[in-house]
């Protein structure tokens, strides 16, 4: 699995509570969807990767996207079905990444806003090569990590629900080079800082 299991096991155990604290749409990532949806020319099927409590795919399909919600973690998948939505398990490292829907037509997106961070180094240039693998020709990425150095470990919840996840962390060097690598053509990394001191980098970029 490309994702610590207490990172997991944190996110399912409190699902429903991280999707009330996400709910509200950082302006960083609306630009991002402007980008992303303008990119695509207002239309096409898009692989959501941590798919969360499902806010950004909401404001896809509002802009015309058609989008397929995915999450590693069983407790989002469950929350974003019991909202009335479909939606799957999927681990982008090791899982089958074709829409069973239509498993011979790639995808013209892939949607991973700050979602893979919790992929472990060694296993990222992967993850971004199956991503790519999965995407046609001219088919457009966002994915977003948290710009510094090395990894780390943020505790957050209470003593009766505590939260403990794993994240990776980059600079943009070296985040170009895996995308290229992966086989994606970068048009731009943006540094967006989310709450004060908590920054981010945001990619944009297309399948070679």
């Amino acid at each position: 699995m490309s994702t610590d299991r207490d990172t997991v096991r944190s996110y399912d155990m409190a699902a429903a509570q991280y999707a009330a604290e996400a709910a509200a749409m950082p302006a960083w990532v609306a630009m991002e969807i402007d980008a992303f949806v303008a990119a695509l020319d207002g239309s096409g099927r898009v692989l959501e990767i941590g798919s969360g409590g499902g806010r950004d795919a909401l404001e896809l399909e509002l802009r015309g996207m058609d989008v397929r919600r995915t999450d590693v973690s069983k407790g989002f998948v469950e929350l974003l079905r019991q909202n009335g939505f479909e939606a799957d398990q999927l681990d982008p490292l090791t899982d089958e990444l074709a829409d069973p829907r239509c498993p011979d037509a790639p995808y013209d997106g892939i949607w991973a806003c700050a979602c893979l961070i919790h992929v472990a180094r060694e296993d990222f240039g992967t993850v971004l090569g199956r991503l790519a693998g999965a995407t046609r020709a001219g088919g457009q990425l966002h994915v977003s990590v948290r710009d510094g150095d090395g990894e780390g470990v943020s505790a957050h919840g209470s003593t009766a629900s505590p939260r403990r996840y794993v994240e990776t962390y980059w600079r943009e060097p070296d985040l170009r080079s895996a995308l290229t690598d992966a086989g994606w053509i970068v048009s731009g990394i943006r540094r967006c800082m989310g709450r004060p001191d908590d920054w981010w980098l945001s990619v944009r970029a297309s399948r070679a």
